[in-house]
């Protein structure tokens, strides 16, 4: 491996002096060291910009050069990291196949256009968090972005890891129950899905608040065991029905009705997950890592890698120690020159059919309207819409970065 960086011949972490041999390891031909590389990955996860850790890492970069200080205005540099090095600091946690236990959940991220007034999903991100058969050791187990979060996107999801689980837990999602009956099987072959209690118990609750029922009333505990089991659901089905007061309570049962004598009688059988509100705190750090940049975010995968720190994040595993350590072991693999795949990323750009999208990432409406916006503030200023590019200036742009994400 390359060496490189020291502060008048002494290392700047050890404080020792360094022979040109020695001294902090750097991938062949790179001007950072392989711990500026984890270290930015690290913060990245944690929800620095692109552009925020590139300067940074370009200050640390800058002390102990005897050259003139380079400064960075956008975050490129470490944008193509993300290819080259994500996939390596990941290994060690990347999840092989699905848990026993599966639970499902998205968030949209959303873009209002100012001129028309108009609301349009730019993408979602879909969340998988695991279980054992015993309803042990969960954690968070994937994250994915996609254009939409519709059945076909989670079936996508579905079938990017093998296994089958025990048991599904999610809302009353129809892109989820949907992708989940068509990639698993429906009937005798189903894998069971549990909807989550919680979610379900809460509206109960609000109904008997707006019927105006008493906390004291038995109804209240018999809808606490009403979910629980066959018999506490028929219990508080009979005194719902009866009580005179509880209009909405009513209708909150005879909509739920079918669905919770089959979930109910089922419950015993499935493993003792039946919830999922252990998915809702990993969305809401995935939410506070983009909302405030989800109109600069249009390369699916670049998110995907992104999405892969936030998670490494999340179950505490982003060490930049350990990433440079899982680092320098992938670069000596390669003899210090690993292939650069970060290229391979981009988003092409030049002539597109109705069926060809210029982000990967952004929803078709979402793109769409964005599209006529960008040619209505030409058309303001005299500017002609942007033509379509020849094959010469494609090509050419091929070669730049298209759709990075600052």
């Amino acid at each position: 491996m390359s060496r490189t960086r020291a502060l008048d011949g002494t290392c700047v972490e050890c404080e020792n002096h360094l022979e040109a041999h020695q001294g902090p390891g750097a991938p062949a031909e790179f001007e950072y060291l392989v711990r500026e590389v984890a270290t930015a990955l690290v913060n990245l996860g944690r929800g620095m910009s692109y552009t925020d850790a590139a300067k940074r890492v370009r200050m640390t970069a800058n002390v102990g050069k005897t050259a003139a200080l380079r400064e960075v205005v956008n975050g490129q540099t470490v944008a193509e990291w993300m290819a080259d090095f994500v996939p390596v600091v990941a290994a060690r946690h990347q999840e092989t196949e699905w848990p026993a236990v599966l639970v499902l959940d998205s968030t949209r991220f959303i873009w209002t256009n100012n001129r028309s007034g108009q609301t349009f999903d730019l993408f979602s991100v879909l969340a998988a968090y695991g279980y054992d058969k015993d309803g042990e050791n969960g954690r968070l187990w994937k994250l994915a972005a996609a254009p939409t979060n519709d059945g076909p996107a989670w079936e996508e999801f579905l079938a990017s890891l093998p296994g089958r689980p025990l048991s599904v837990v999610c809302d009353r999602d129809y892109g989820i129950i949907g992708a989940v009956q068509r990639h698993w099987g429906r009937g005798k072959n189903a894998v069971p899905i549990q909807l989550c209690e919680f979610h379900i118990i809460e509206k109960g609750r609000q109904a008997l608040r707006k019927d105006g029922v008493e906390y004291d009333d038995p109804l209240w505990e018999l809808l606490h065991a009403a979910l629980q089991s066959r018999a506490g659901w028929d219990a508080f089905d009979a005194a719902v029905t009866d009580h005179p007061a509880a209009a909405n309570g009513r209708k909150w049962v005879a909509y739920w009705r079918r669905r919770m004598r089959a979930q109910t009688d089922r419950r015993p059988s499935l493993p003792p997950v039946y919830g999922n509100g252990a998915i809702e705190e990993p969305i809401r750090r995935v939410r506070a890592v983009l909302e405030s940049r989800r109109w600069t975010f249009r390369n699916r995968a670049r998110m995907d890698l992104l999405l892969e720190l936030v998670r490494l994040a999340h179950l505490r595993a982003d060490d930049a120690g350990v990433y440079a350590i899982d680092i320098r072991a992938h670069l000596a693999k390669h003899a210090g020159m690993p292939s650069r795949r970060y290229r391979a990323l981009y988003d092409s750009w030049g002539p597109k059919t109705s069926q060809q999208r210029t982000y990967s990432l952004w929803s078709t409406p979402a793109e769409k309207a964005a599209k006529e916006l960008r040619n209505a503030a030409r058309k303001k200023t005299g500017q002609p819409p942007k033509p379509a590019a020849s094959a010469g200036a494609v090509a050419q742009q091929e070669a730049e970065p298209v759709g990075i994400d600052f």
